[in-house]
């Protein structure tokens, strides 16, 4: 098949069918989505049958991105995190859903019900910052991201939802830093965090290595050293009473618990996430 010949939507799909299969990539609805992206279709039932020439080099060119192992995320520009549908690039972590369901979990605890104040540590793309001023109207938050190529990232997304992202600050700051927030430090009712956890070497998927280093390895033994930064931090934070919520790699549950209660938390408990992998911390600071 020549490379300028256009193709029809039967004959794209098969075309990409087998250079995802050559990649060892399990195709599912990627090729349909990435069709629907290239001749601006909401629905791969209603797109145009034959794409044009320009369209065409398009999808090609975007397919073998893709059989390169480029994220579906970075190709499409965009990633979904609950009812939101966030701008995605290379500069900041692709959003999971163990993340959506920790943010579940944290909007559950007795500290989230009429919270005044919440803080994301870790920041990223934004996606934790937007979910809570989803569903609680009053919440002022405010975040900190390292990365000024996240923090742009971040800031994209809260424009695209000015409602949610009116009373939201965030700040590109080391989480480590103990003169962060420091009128307000004592007073969070609620803190959410994603931090870089991944222990180095611990994962090997090409597309999850696509992430910025920066927000994937957490450093130090079994990846330990920037989690219990954030754990230290929010303790700092956090009002009596108040509740860190916080996810972790599966291996660094134990280790935690033992840290947080360590330095002062009252109580420390290890969650599970939808497939039943010890993944989040929550520990309540004492009263």
């Amino acid at each position: 098949m020549n490379q300028e010949d256009v193709l029809t939507r039967e004959q794209a799909y098969s075309w990409a069918r087998s250079r995802y299969i050559q990649a060892q990539i399990v195709p599912a609805q990627e090729i349909q989505r990435l069709y629907c992206a290239v001749c601006q279709a909401k629905e791969y039932l209603f797109a145009p049958e034959k794409l044009t020439v320009s369209q065409t080099r398009t999808f090609r060119d975007l397919v073998l991105r893709r059989c390169n192992h480029e994220p579906l995320q970075h190709l499409l520009k965009e990633m979904y995190f609950g009812s939101f549908c966030l701008f995605s690039s290379p500069d900041a972590f692709i959003v999971r859903p163990e993340t959506e369901y920790l943010v579940e979990l944290a909007l559950q605890t007795e500290a989230a019900q009429g919270a005044q104040l919440v803080a994301d540590l870790c920041a990223g793309s934004g996606a934790i910052a937007l979910a809570p001023r989803a569903r609680a109207s009053l919440l002022s938050s405010v975040h900190v991201e390292i990365s000024e190529k996240a923090l742009g990232v971040a800031k994209k997304n809260l424009n695209r939802y000015p409602r949610q992202g009116e009373r939201i600050q965030i700040t590109c700051a080391d989480v480590a830093d103990e003169q962060l927030w420091a009128k307000q430090a004592g007073r969070f009712d609620l803190i959410v965090s994603n931090p870089p956890y991944v222990p180095e070497g611990a994962i090997d998927q090409p597309e999850a290595l696509r992430d910025p280093s920066l927000a994937l390895w957490g450093g130090g033994e079994n990846g330990l050293l920037i989690p219990t930064r954030t754990v230290k931090q929010a303790f700092r934070l956090l009002r009596p009473g108040g509740v860190l919520a916080m996810e972790h790699d599966p291996s660094q549950g134990e280790q935690l618990n033992s840290y947080a209660t360590g330095i002062g938390f009252s109580k420390a408990r290890t969650r599970r996430d939808l497939t039943g992998r010890n993944r989040y911390l929550f520990a309540k600071n004492r009263k």
